[in-house]
């Protein structure tokens, strides 16, 4: 083990070029310091407490003492001396934390932790899945996914060039539920339930979040099975786009995968120079715009 900490090595530094990192993944403040942003691999956004305490470490004795969270929780690091590069990075190293998290490439998977009590079906596993796969992939301008555990959509899957978020078939039972019980009918904002004789009835309003399924108490409801929706070309930014459903019930983690291959696939394809741009490429959701969603998908 001390022998193979003795053979890493990095080659000096230059002004805005590092030499073992990516330059997507440093941006240059100055003659003699960067920012530099770190992540686990695969993406993920949990970090162990032995990660961070190395994150503290690389922060009080090369940066400023202070680190960002990114929007996409990767760890960004501000005002490292470029003398220290080497240093700093071997420290990432071994906490298992690597340079990535910018640039024309698929960024930091973002999913919700699978503890949360409103999880209508876990999504780190088929979040890591996907970083495994696709994760610092190029592309032609930035890519966001988000994966969402719920309806609630705390990672913002509607505002991600591709966010899946895992819904919930709910079915009612021929027994029904007390007379005077409302639980579901409180929770549903959608009026897609009705109660008739004690017997509990979905209409076509019904969005499979599960929240009804999740407050009853009484056996009335329950989820015979749960699925991803996916959506495509939603962004943040300047111009906000939410996206538009891709697929609508999903149950194979492996068909998952391939939607994202098929549609980073044509998105790489599709994609041109932005109009005035002689540099910087289309978006996804630019590229359906001006394709149309129908001719995109």
């Amino acid at each position: 083990m001390e022998e193979s900490r003795e053979k890493f090595t990095l080659e000096t530094p230059q002004v805005g070029i590092i030499r073992g990192v990516a330059a997507r993944d440093i941006e240059v403040v100055g003659g003699k310091s960067v920012n530099l942003r770190a992540s686990a691999r695969p993406y993920r956004n949990v970090y162990t407490a032995a990660q961070l305490r190395a994150i503290k470490s690389v922060v009080e004795k090369y940066g400023s003492g202070k680190v960002h969270l990114t929007p996409r929780h990767n760890l960004e690091i501000p005002e490292v001396g470029q003398k220290n590069i080497d240093r700093a990075l071997k420290e990432l190293y071994g906490a298992g934390l690597f340079p990535g998290g910018a640039g024309s490439s698929v960024r930091n998977i973002f999913t919700c932790p699978d503890w949360c009590s409103k999880a209508v079906r876990p999504v780190q596993e088929i979040g890591t899945m996907v970083s495994r796969n696709f994760g610092d992939m190029d592309m032609p301008n930035k890519v966001t996914i988000s994966f969402a555990g719920c309806s609630n959509a705390c990672s913002r899957p509607q505002n991600s060039d591709i966010g899946i978020i895992a819904v919930g078939k709910v079915a009612a039972s021929e027994e029904g539920c007390p007379e005077d019980c409302a639980s579901c009918l409180s929770v549903c904002r959608f009026g897609a339930i009705r109660k008739l004789d004690g017997r509990i009835m979905l209409n076509e309003k019904c969005v499979d979040c599960c929240k009804c399924a999740q407050a009853c108490a009484h056996g009335g409801l329950g989820i015979a099975g749960t699925g991803f929706r996916v959506l495509i070309g939603g962004k943040e930014g300047t111009s906000v786009r939410f996206g538009v459903k891709y697929a609508d019930f999903v149950e194979d983690d492996f068909e998952i995968l391939e939607i994202v291959d098929r549609v980073l696939n044509c998105y790489r394809e599709k994609a041109r120079l932005r109009d005035g741009s002689t540099r910087k490429k289309e978006r996804l959701a630019e590229v359906m715009g001006r394709l149309g969603i129908a001719a995109f998908m």
